[in-house]
């Protein structure tokens, strides 16, 4: 498990970049007061905070106001630290990092109970901040210290939850551009997706909604959503199981982030990812036939469908829950890895390989390994030819060979290129994501032909690992 962490945590290098504009931009002309602050301190106040993009703030706040405050930075430059410009800047508070941000507020706004409007905005910021129970207490202290502020108290809680989801998509599309700066293009290559806005966001969750809708029309399944930060469960299978798979759904998706590497939180679907749970394998191939043009063979427990930018999972509900569990992640895995950074696929060996073994190490009963190692050593130790089997491809559906091999021989040489070389691992699936063919990066990256690692696991293999 470490090995693995340690390896998908390369996929995101971490860089210090500058303070963007939107949060820290020096005033034209004259160096008074900005438009977003209206309180004048009674003297420059020493402060020093965090930014959520990674710089540090060091300066003398003058002033304050609904959207921000103003700071003249220090010219004197330290470890980390922002070389003032000529004039003061506005610096925003939704750019403050939350840990600094009540901090700032009790120390510019304080607790001058005569000034409502300053209390307001520091009962906004405390829950920016994710101080909701503090900032509730604020909001109610202002309200009895004047019954006739109740619209501005409502107006000022609006305001509120608007920053927290202003904060969330800006935060966002900040990892989005630190996760792409890991990622080296490679001429030719699949284009990054597009980081959406949060207008553009939230129309792609309203139209994976439409989508899920049509879907459960079309193949005349009546189904309940329940909505999660990361996916859309359109679930038609009996309430227990519908509770139990919405637990799970975001915990895996964040596991999978974490052995990724990518920062927590981050929502790499376009919108959200939409889960179909049907009650049964007969309701599944209906939706598989009707929604995506697709006979499923009998024993196929759940299928992602990566249609353009948007990600759908059809599964069936199965008593057996580490079998369930193990196909809903192996499913999720291929959506997010999908959606990591662009559409270049990784070829199938890889593909499901990945998958598999993240589904292998994720559960303590997972059943994946003792179904996949022993298939994998048996065709190598017969004489099977594991080259072969990683040239199998998903267009020419020569994938996955005879009994399915190829997902026990991708689990197993995915197994060993983490143990053996983590490292040279991470950067072959950057490049692959990049846009490199899979073999020449394999080569260049991971530091092996094709027919070379396939001999090294053919061996390693056999001597019975």
């Amino acid at each position: 498990m470490r090995a693995l962490i340690a390896l998908l945590s390369m996929m995101l290098v971490a860089t210090t970049v500058a303070p963007t504009a939107a949060a820290l931009a020096p005033m034209q002309g004259s160096p008074a007061t900005p438009a977003c602050a209206t309180t004048t301190l009674d003297k420059p106040t020493a402060i020093r905070a965090d930014l959520r993009d990674g710089t540090k703030l060091d300066g003398r706040a003058t002033a304050f106001g609904v959207d921000g405050f103003t700071v003249q930075l220090s010219a004197k430059k330290g470890q980390g630290a922002v070389a003032a410009p000529p004039e003061p800047s506005a610096v925003l508070w939704l750019s403050i990092q939350p840990d600094d941000l009540e901090r700032l507020a009790d120390k510019l706004i304080g607790d001058d109970k005569k000034k409502p409007q300053d209390q307001l905005l520091k009962a906004e910021l405390l829950a920016l901040a994710g101080q909701g129970n503090e900032a509730d207490r604020a909001f109610d202290r202002v309200l009895k210290s004047n019954r006739t502020l109740a619209g501005e108290v409502e107006a000022s809680k609006a305001r509120a939850r608007e920053r927290i989801i202003d904060a969330e998509h800006t935060e966002r599309i900040r990892r989005h551009q630190l996760m792409a700066s890991s990622i080296p293009a490679h001429q030719g290559g699949q284009p990054p997706w597009p980081i959406l806005s949060r207008a553009e966001h939230e129309a792609a969750v309203e139209a994976m909604k439409r989508r899920a809708e049509e879907i459960c029309a079309t193949a005349r399944v009546n189904a309940t959503l329940v909505e999660t930060r990361y996916f859309l469960l359109y679930a038609a299978a009996r309430p227990e199981a519908v509770q139990e798979c919405a637990r799970s759904l975001d915990a895996m998706y964040e596991k999978v982030l974490e052995l990724f590497g990518i920062p927590p939180g981050l929502n790499l679907f376009w919108g959200k990812a939409v889960v179909l749970l049907q009650p049964n394998e007969e309701a599944f191939r209906v939706v598989e036939a009707a929604a995506f043009g697709q006979m499923t063979p009998p024993g196929v427990v759940g299928l992602c469908h990566q249609v353009g930018p948007q990600v759908f999972v059809n599964i069936f509900w199965s008593d057996d829950q580490d079998m369930f569990d193990a196909v809903l992640l192996h499913e999720a895995v291929h959506g997010i890895t999908h959606r990591y950074h662009s559409a270049a696929r990784l070829p199938a060996w890889a593909d499901e390989g990945l998958s598999e073994y993240i589904a292998a190490v994720s559960f303590p009963s997972s059943k994946v390994d003792s179904m996949r190692r022993p298939q994998a050593i048996e065709f190598i130790r017969s004489g099977g030819n594991v080259a072969q089997v990683m040239r199998l491809s998903y267009q020419d559906r020569s994938w996955p060979g005879p009994n399915a091999v190829g997902y026990a021989v991708g689990y197993a040489v995915v197994e060993l290129m983490i143990r053996q070389q983590p490292e040279r691992f991470g950067r072959w699936i950057r490049a692959v994501k990049g846009g490199k063919p899979w073999e020449q990066a394999l080569a260049e990256d991971f530091g092996f032909t094709t027919d070379q690692f396939a001999a090294t696991a053919t061996e390693w293999y056999r001597r019975g690992k």
